[in-house]
């Protein structure tokens, strides 16, 4: 079990090596490339040309470090065929990433929410099989998440989602903070049929907003999500997406913000190393 940050904790375009740098002298050995923040509006290499040697390099400094990107967020949805979506598992595949969330679709083509679980996962399973030959090819399994809107609010929607696309290649990932912002808390993990094979660990005030504060700075029960990731066998990382304040920070500030969270991380994975060994 590693304790893992989203590398969205610097702003968009922020140096990918330098980041890594950074939450390197803080703790953290492992980390969730986040893609989505490469392709602003910026030069960055992974929407240029030179994307095969920025990728080459960032695992050669990573490898220098002891540094490994276990986990990656796409830069699209599970319908989005764009050069840097599919650019993303290869860059996957070059660092080894064997985890990569894909948002899935939560509106129909007239621009509603689809509230329907069926008609969800209809939708949702004919948007994903196409990419599950490319994640075969670059060795990354896919997962989508529960997110803010429709039926993606329901983490049993995306259970129903991986039962029905029925792939090694494809699995979920249980975002904390999107559950807490509709009431929604852990026991709703409980009696699904797949257990997540990863998480987005944030906190917010429950009231409907994404905050995704560190954890304790919000009102969600840790203590109580830690019981059920134990009564559910999960078995993956503590991932982290805990970015706003550091984004929020001055960049003289970040440091004090990313070495707290890893502490707050350590006393999480403590606690619950303790749970598993006395279940």
């Amino acid at each position: 079990m590693n304790i893992v940050t989203t590398t969205s904790v610097f702003p968009p375009c922020y140096h990918a090596e330098k980041a890594l740098t950074r939450l390197h002298n803080c703790g953290f050995s492992h980390l969730d490339l986040a893609f989505d923040y490469l392709v602003q509006e910026c030069d960055f290499p992974f929407v240029t040309d030179a994307w095969e040697n920025w990728a080459k390099r960032l695992g050669e400094h990573s490898e220098r470090l002891g540094v490994r990107y276990t986990h990656a967020h796409a830069n699209g949805n599970a319908a989005c065929r764009s050069v840097p979506m599919l650019r993303s598992f290869k860059v996957c595949r070059i660092l080894g990433i064997p985890y990569m969330v894909v948002h899935p679709l939560f509106r129909d083509a007239d621009g509603k929410n689809i509230d329907s679980i069926d008609a969800f996962v209809e939708v949702n399973a004919a948007a994903v099989k196409p990419l599950l030959e490319i994640a075969e090819e670059n060795n990354v399994t896919i997962l989508s998440e529960n997110l803010l809107w429709g039926a993606s609010i329901q983490p049993a929607a995306i259970d129903a989602l991986v039962e029905a696309v029925n792939s090694p290649y494809f699995g979920w990932c249980y975002d904390t903070g999107h559950a807490h912002a509709f009431g929604i808390e852990a026991n709703a993990l409980i009696g699904l049929k797949h257990v997540p094979l990863s998480l987005h660990m944030q906190d917010n005030h429950g009231k409907g907003g994404d905050e995704h504060l560190l954890p304790g700075d919000g009102t969600i029960d840790w203590s109580q999500f830690l019981r059920v990731l134990v009564e559910i066998g999960y078995k993956g990382d503590i991932v982290l997406e805990a970015h706003h304040q550091s984004l929020d920070a001055r960049d003289e500030d970040r440091e004090a913000i990313l070495c707290e969270l890893y502490r707050r991380a350590e006393k999480m994975k403590a606690e619950l190393v303790a749970l598993q060994n006395n279940h």
